[in-house]
């Protein structure tokens, strides 16, 4: 039926390898999820992506933005009722383009959207048709960057790649840079000239940028900065909470930006809301209230009101956060900061610090205590379970080779640095991803999922081993559920147990852990510039495991310890949480001490 619905509307369909690209990668389980949604009303897919997000280690923010994130971008330079045509250049899962028709009323706007990935746009487009939404995509741009706008639309909202490298071929040459030539490592600022480009004159853009490219020390991002400035094109930069997504703590800021030739104010506002937002689980969220004191402060300033610089800042306080109107020529100083923190200090002293802040730390320091006290009496209860042992002189002694299958990441030539991307697809594990036995929930490297096909060889699955084949030896890591289908990368390769060995996968991890493990490795490392453990040498490991009984009950003891201390190091973080919060409130005066 989704397929169908798509070719009804002149939508390619490629529905089901779009959706395979969500988590989990059970086809069945993605059917399920889309019948689900399907008798949900008008936020089914959003439903769906939220519901993902939350999930650990489910990265659809890949394709997803928060939904509080495209509202509030679609209420800063949208007003309902008014035919507006749209543009969203990298539309992920048409998130800005749905925040856009809902905030204008419907069929007051004509939305189009663009994406490099034809998959995407599947899925987008069963999102948006769900919505009552009939958005003209298209994942065929003539060009990366191509040199005259293709588009001349009203309003562009978007949330590109962040840090994302250009990819090859003639793109960055052939594309217009009226503000200056965007450096080759960085896309950052190509959106930004981008999305001015598709507007006509008057129009508005609002574009997500992680907050360091608004003090980057590039010097071609400075001075790109600095055109921007003085070309009038930056009318407001709004820092937002973190943790708004859930696959990345990474802050960002929205950008509005406007094609016009004398603006409305001489000024630029900065705002500073980071204190603002919900924390549900590991995210922040923006809620409605949050979206309308923001808003309240910064369209009449967008609008071109008639008022003191200064009133902007009273507002924004008696709003929860903090905002200030800087010349432009202030602005273009040397270093020309579009960082809102840069201006505004860090906050106004004497504005009473966020109470529902300092509820929140006592109340996660509160659940950490609790969840303390549960592990606490399950070890008591167990007596923590050991006891003198009768050495390993029964036990079995295998070499690793006979264990498990080694099998060692793709060379560097068939998987070379330029085959890599930093936003989309599916991620790649390096050294740098293990960290205390396990890999990290987001890895820095990714691979298109097309180039990722070619690669099923290399694929990781629950209770693999992932070791150092190049580079300084660590501690080997086991891969969990949210990471099966990622890939190696060449610089590690994977340990795969063999199931009739009679080893456990979670007690041969922990053997790899030992440091007489660790420096076995160590020292058979190739002595190059960069050390290089083999998979034949590694395949003579000498390993010894007693019977299946007692490496569970090893395992389970370790599991167990290995919870313990993850908790106390959370405590203690939650801890240091809510001693900086009491510390604002108790040098306030807003409480005090007992």
């Amino acid at each position: 039926m989704a397929q169908d619905t798509l070719r009804r509307n002149g939508v390619r369909a490629d529905m089901r390898s779009s959706l395979l690209q969500l988590e989990p990668r059970s086809w069945d389980d993605l059917t399920t999820a889309v019948q689900t949604a399907a008798g949900t009303g008008m936020g089914a897919f959003q439903l769906v992506w939220e519901s993902f997000s939350a999930r650990e280690g489910l990265q659809s923010a890949e394709f997803c933005s928060p939904m509080g994130l495209a509202s509030l971008a679609a209420a800063l330079v949208l007003t309902p009722g008014q035919k507006t045509t749209v543009l969203d250049p990298y539309m992920r899962g048409g998130e800005m383009l749905a925040a856009a028709y809902r905030h204008i009323g419907g069929a007051r706007g004509t939305m189009y959207g663009e994406t490099l990935d034809g998959r995407l746009q599947a899925v987008a487009s069963l999102y948006l048709l769900h919505l009552g939404v009939r958005a003209k995509l298209t994942s065929t741009r003539s060009d990366r960057w191509p040199p005259k706008g293709e588009h001349g639309v009203d309003v562009v909202l978007t949330n590109p790649p962040f840090n994302m490298s250009d990819a090859p071929g003639p793109g960055r040459r052939t594309g217009s840079w009226p503000y200056g030539s965007p450096p080759q490592g960085n896309d950052n600022f190509a959106w930004l000239q981008y999305a001015l480009g598709a507007l006509v004159p008057g129009g508005r853009a609002v574009v997500v940028m992680p907050v360091k490219a608004g003090n980057s020390v590039n010097a071609a991002e400075r001075e790109i900065r600095r055109a921007l400035v003085l070309g009038w094109a930056v009318e407001c930069v709004v820092t937002v909470p973190s943790h708004l997504f859930s696959a990345t703590p990474v802050p960002v800021s929205l950008w509005v930006l406007r094609r016009v030739e004398h603006p409305a104010r001489e000024g630029i506002l900065f705002v500073d809301a980071q204190e603002l937002g919900t924390k549900v689980r590991r995210r922040r969220v923006l809620r409605d209230s949050d979206r309308d004191a923001i808003t309240a402060v910064v369209r009449p300033f967008l609008d071109g009101e008639l008022c003191p610089d200064g009133e902007y800042a009273v507002r924004a306080a008696e709003r929860g956060f903090s905002a200030v109107v800087v010349a432009r020529e202030i602005v273009a100083d040397e270093e020309c900061s579009l960082r809102p923190a840069d201006y505004l200090g860090g906050g106004n002293y004497g504005a009473a610090p966020d109470k529902a802040r300092l509820c929140e730390a006592d109340e996660e320091a509160a659940e950490h205590v609790d969840m303390l006290r549960l592990l606490e009496r399950r070890a008591r209860g167990t007596g923590n379970g050991y006891r003198t042992g009768s050495g390993p002189g029964s036990w079995n002694e295998a070499v690793l080779k006979d264990l498990c299958e080694i099998q060692p990441g793709p060379s560097y030539t068939r998987l070379p640095a330029a085959a890599r991307t930093a936003d989309v697809g599916t991620p790649l594990v390096f050294p740098q991803d293990l960290v205390e036995g396990r890999i990290v929930d987001e890895t820095r490297h990714r691979v298109p999922w097309q180039t990722a096909e070619r690669f099923k060889k290399f694929e990781l699955l629950p209770h693999d081993v992932v070791c150092v084949r190049t580079g300084a030896q660590q501690q080997p890591a086991l891969v969990s559920g949210p990471q099966a289908g990622w890939l190696l990368s060449s610089n590690v390769m994977r340990l795969r147990v063999r199931p009739e060995v009679g080893i456990e996968p979670l007690y041969l991890h922990a053997y790899l852990g030992l440091r007489y493990a660790r420096e076995w490795m160590s020292h058979r490392a190739a002595a190059t510039a960069a050390p290089s453990l083999s998979s034949v040498a590694l395949g003579h490991l000498p390993v010894r495991f007693p019977s299946l009984g007692e490496q569970r009950r090893s395992v389970a003891l370790l599991g167990e310890l290995g919870r313990r201390a993850d908790v106390y190091v959370s405590y203690a973080s939650a801890l240091g949480r809510l001693r900086a919060e009491l510390a604002e409130h108790l040098l306030h005066g807003s409480v005090e001490p007992l």
